[in-house]
């Protein structure tokens, strides 16, 4: 029996905003059930009572607000809660995953001209940025790596130049297109990792940044990833009315 989990009881996680709870959800599940469980089939720890319990009980808060079942997150928890069922019954089974493999020479180079030819452009021309390019590179950051997969990044797109002035930047942009990496600052406090791990905010939203220079540049298009301060980030909260955890 689940009585709270992350300090919050079932009837408060009903009512927690959904980005927060599919943090904890996801948090849940890596470290409830994968983190362990491939230690636990090497026979390297034993099994913990109830394997998963906490990530079963948020994945049927989540089903009862009626909220998407079908996304591949939620199919990774639910493929996830499954092993750890299997587990628990005493089953054997195929995680069906498959080990890293070194990359074939062909694969290798380019890598390398990729990770190795990448640099940051300040200078733009006049042409336009499609939209499936755009999404390729939205995708390419939200499969950056983070902290425990807590999915708390959020991206805006800028294509409009007086948006661009919202920004403070010492590099005058002409053209082109704007993405803002945000954080939403709900997760962190609801997992309580803003003070336990106050430092993941910052480095969940640089992998992210680099994930989307190093697609830009696959892509045949400049990018180049800026910082800034607290200013900023007050005129595109205002701008776009976020809430203050952003």
């Amino acid at each position: 029996m689940v009585d709270k989990i992350h300090g919050l009881t079932v009837e408060e996680l009903e009512r927690l905003d959904v980005g927060s709870l599919r943090a904890i959800l996801h948090e849940r599940t890596h470290h409830g059930i994968e983190v362990v469980i491939y230690r636990i089939l090497k026979g390297k720890m034993e099994k913990p009572p109830n394997l998963g319990e906490e990530a079963k009980v948020l994945l049927r808060i989540w089903e009862k607000r009626e909220l998407p079942m079908d996304t591949p997150d939620i199919e990774w928890v639910k493929k996830n809660i499954e092993m750890a069922e299997k587990l628990n019954a005493g089953e054997t089974f195929d995680t069906g995953l498959e080990l890293p493999k070194p990359f074939s020479e062909s694969e290798m180079a380019t890598v390398k001209k990729l990770l190795y030819g990448r640099r940051s452009i300040r200078q733009f021309r006049n042409e336009p940025v499609p939209d499936w390019m755009i999404e390729e590179i939205l995708y390419a950051g939200l499969m950056s790596p983070q902290g425990c997969n807590v999915d708390s990044r959020r991206f805006i797109v800028l294509r409009d130049p007086e948006k661009w002035k919202l920004v403070q930047s010492d590099i005058p942009l002409d053209y082109g297109v704007m993405i803002i990496v945000c954080q939403d600052i709900r997760v962190y406090q609801a997992l309580k990792f803003d003070k336990a791990a106050p430092q993941n905010i910052y480095f969940d939203a640089a992998t992210a940044a680099d994930h989307i220079c190093l697609m830009a540049h696959a892509l045949g298009l400049g990018a180049c990833w800026l910082t800034h301060g607290e200013l900023t980030q007050k005129r595109i909260r205002n701008y776009f009315k976020l809430p203050e955890t952003f």
